[in-house]
């Protein structure tokens, strides 16, 4: 059984498991190359996500903190007292706050380092799910070709050499511009864009790497080769098709890792922030109590302040689930998710290799319509309380 999201036979289990499942086409599915690259632009794309989302983190806890400066004031002197040692601690507490406000404005609101990391991470992501849809794309639209060379050395070595060929033209045109050609993604208003979203509404063959791979599709193969355009089928559903099924499974699932599963992310932003909004109405409930009927007014104060305390930490908590986005994130998964099963069964219930590789084309689609949500709300992301 192959990893999810693992098409690119990442590993040597997977590599030797490919090779022994679909001997006759192995030679297609083996990219060096391109894992190559794929694995270097990842581990980019993970320390870059790492390095954005900690500044982001980092500039929500500084306005936090720069926010519960003077509703503190109250608990200081409930702790150590009225007088001069009191009011000094206040002074430092007063200039720490001004100093995270400051930060956090400059790094939260102004975006000064977040923006950078956060397009940097972006860009090395975009690269990496292209490279899967090139992978993918080139083996659907060149099935005639895999198919014909199953068997035959000559051949073989033709495909490899067509295939470097272009893999390099997408090296040069793409990778290597993956700053420029990041803004057609994003942009939704710029001309280059156009033939990538817009037009992509309208004209099914616009989503493809190179438009004349969407013709080479339409090719039959000959009957001697069916047998190893067979196998070539059941390979891409074993890795792509069936993997991007485990994949949206396992994003879409509500036990997993904070920083990975939105849902997750969801149920512990949400119950903390509801559980600080009622602990602030009970805190501030007491310092009501107190204020009306009880003689120990300084401690009335001093809850008033937890409370106000309490509302500051659960704004901060809203403002991290805004950040994360996960209810969004949620939503794009489930499209995805209810787009990949309508290719899977069509897939499945296709009545020949033709109908199998139309319903291959309705996956690559939505491959690319995913990652072009995925861009555009990451995009407009920003940690600001």
């Amino acid at each position: 059984m192959f990893r999810f999201n693992d098409e690119l036979l990442l590993s040597t289990v997977d590599r030797d498991l490919a090779a022994e499942a679909f001997p006759d086409v192995f030679f297609a599915l083996d990219d060096p190359a391109l894992r190559s690259d794929f694995k270097r632009l990842d581990t980019e794309a993970n320390k870059k996500k790492a390095h954005s989302r900690l500044i982001g983190q980092a500039a929500l806890v500084l306005a936090v903190a720069s926010l519960l400066t003077f509703p503190l004031e109250p608990v200081i002197s409930l702790l150590i007292g009225a007088g001069s040692e009191s009011s000094s601690m206040f002074r430092i507490f007063a200039l720490l706050g001004a100093l995270c406000g400051v930060l956090a404005i400059v790094f939260g609101n102004i975006g000064l380092g977040f923006g950078k990391a956060k397009r940097g991470w972006l860009r090395s992501r975009l690269a990496t799910e292209r490279l899967r849809q090139w992978h993918a794309q080139y083996i659907i639209a060149h099935a005639a070709d895999i198919a014909a060379a199953a068997g035959d050395q000559a051949r073989k070595v033709e495909f490899l050499a067509a295939r470097k060929i272009a893999y390099e033209r997408f090296r040069r045109g793409f990778l290597s511009q993956i700053a420029s050609e990041y803004s057609k993604y994003t942009q939704r208003n710029s001309a280059g864009h156009l033939s990538i979203y817009t037009i992509a509404d309208l004209d099914t063959k616009a989503f493809w790497i190179e438009p004349a791979w969407g013709a080479a599709i339409e090719r039959e193969t000959v009957a001697a080769n069916r047998q190893a355009l067979q196998q070539l089928l059941d390979a891409y559903a074993a890795t792509r098709i069936q993997g991007q099924v485990q994949y949206t499974n396992y994003i879409l699932s509500d036990h997993g890792r904070f920083w990975s599963h939105p849902a997750t992310q969801l149920r512990i932003l949400g119950n903390t922030s509801f559980m600080l909004v009622m602990l602030a109405f009970l805190a501030n409930l007491l310092a009501l109590a107190i204020a009306l009927w009880g003689p120990f007014e300084q401690a009335g104060t001093a809850l008033g302040s937890i409370g106000m305390t309490l509302a500051i930490l659960s704004v901060g908590s809203r403002a991290l689930q805004e950040a994360l986005h996960p209810h969004e994130e949620l939503q794009r998964m489930e499209r995805y998710a209810a787009k990949v099963g309508y290719a899977k069964r069509q897939f499945e219930t296709a009545g020949t290799p033709a109908d199998a590789l139309a319903a291959a084309v309705v996956l690559e689609r939505a491959s690319t319509d995913e990652m072009l949500d995925f861009l555009a709300i990451n995009e407009n992301a920003r940690f600001v309380l």
